[in-house]
């Protein structure tokens, strides 16, 4: 595929990745990716965003194809992670007129990655830059998932560029969100992946377009949102927002059971927890997705962790799940182990380590039952329920 004009005088000069099945090493998307890449012809041309560093001869021919490079006035930075910047030496190397925008942080990054000096002007939040014809509005957006994005926001045409913000791993060469195949899970997986840590990020974002007339999004992965862009920007704010009972406080007990011991431990300690004023979730570990609990993560005043212990572990499902706390604020959150095994019971030490090293607060010893759990050991963990969920409103 070649470019294609978004809307007058706006082109997508992108490319597919449709093989592509490992993103940054962790993340799986299921139909590959883009990098999307826009070119403002205006009375001072202008691109938006770059591409991966593998398809930079591809992207330059495409660039020359709609235009002299020599003619580019600006190339806009929203955000300087390697899929966006990857190709940009060299395309500075055939734009010797062009200057980089960027916000401060993107700048100093920017030094780091090309290692050259280069004509660049950082702009403030609701800065604007004329291209004659045409205007740049320009919004701060850090944490979109890095400190240093911005969106920009093409006034006349009223089309925002928000980078990472509203993307999807997904290639489609038809590329038009009413023309693709059903892409919601993936824009939703995106979400969980890559913006999911920051939601309180995204509520202040959003709070700073609310007021402009977008009617139509072009993100730096995936569909362009011709078609009802609003309802993207409202999935991530429904997303960002933090579901709990203002007056209970929030307690989520995950466990992964071989032989249903450790989930009638489970069971219990849910039950003992709940029986003071606290919202207590239980969830099997191996049965659900770890990136859909983030949400739940994030708002939890305490987190109790069950496992039974095989070959001197801790089950995998709950590794998993503390693999996704890394990118979670978790820090200081008050937390517990419990568990059943059979002669040697190392999974819950094991699973406390990995949570002091993630900043979390053991608050109590962990209960272990041999084997099967009996009526009074079923007991001693709807106290150890309790007392956990006690020593969250402790200090109050």
């Amino acid at each position: 595929m070649q470019t294609l004009e978004i809307t007058k005088d706006i082109h997508w000069v992108g490319v597919l990745n449709a093989t592509l099945r490992a993103f940054d090493v962790v993340f799986q998307p299921r139909f590959g990716t883009t990098y999307n890449s826009y070119l403002i012809r205006a009375d001072k041309p202008a691109i938006i965003d770059c591409v991966h560093e593998k398809f930079a001869q591809e992207y330059l021919e495409k660039l020359r194809s709609l235009i002299n490079l020599k003619d580019i006035c600006y190339i806009v930075v929203n955000h300087t992670e390697m899929d966006h910047t990857g190709a940009l030496s060299l395309l500075l190397q055939e734009t010797p007129n062009a200057q980089i925008l960027s916000t401060k942080t993107a700048a100093l990054f920017l030094k780091n990655i090309l290692h050259m000096d280069v004509k660049g002007k950082t702009v403030e939040d609701g800065e604007c830059v004329s291209l004659g014809n045409k205007q740049l509005q320009f919004i701060h957006a850090p944490y979109w998932h890095w400190p240093d994005t911005m969106f920009t926001y093409l006034q006349e045409d009223r089309v925002l560029f928000p980078c990472d913000g509203f993307a999807t791993h997904f290639c489609d060469e038809r590329l038009f969100n009413d023309r693709v195949d059903d892409f919601t899970e993936d824009f939703r997986y995106y979400f969980e992946h890559v913006m999911g840590p920051f939601r309180k990020k995204i509520l202040e974002a959003i709070e700073k377009i609310k007021g402009l007339d977008i009617r139509l999004i072009a993100p730096s992965h995936g569909p362009i949102l011709r078609t009802d862009p609003w309802k993207y920007i409202h999935a991530y704010k429904d997303w960002s927002m933090v579901r709990k009972d203002p007056y209970k406080k929030l307690v989520l007990v995950f466990y992964a059971s071989m032989y249903g011991n450790t989930k009638k431990m489970a069971e219990a300690v849910a039950k003992g927890a709940a029986t003071v004023h606290t919202e207590v979730k239980l969830f099997d570990a191996a049965s659900i997705s770890p990136e859909s609990v983030r949400c739940e993560m994030e708002a939890a005043d305490g987190i109790l962790i069950g496992s039974s212990t095989i070959n001197g572990d801790a089950l995998k499902p709950l590794w998993d799940i503390i693999s996704v706390m890394f990118s979670v604020n978790v820090k200081l959150k008050k937390c517990a182990t419990f568990g059943a095994y059979g002669w040697s019971g190392e999974a819950t030490r094991l699973l406390e380590e990995r949570l002091k090293g993630l900043k979390l607060t053991i608050v109590q010893p962990p209960i272990k039952v041999l084997l099967i759990p009996t009526e009074e050991n079923l007991k001693r963990c709807s106290i150890f329920g309790y007392d956990f969920a006690t020593s969250l409103t402790a200090a109050q």
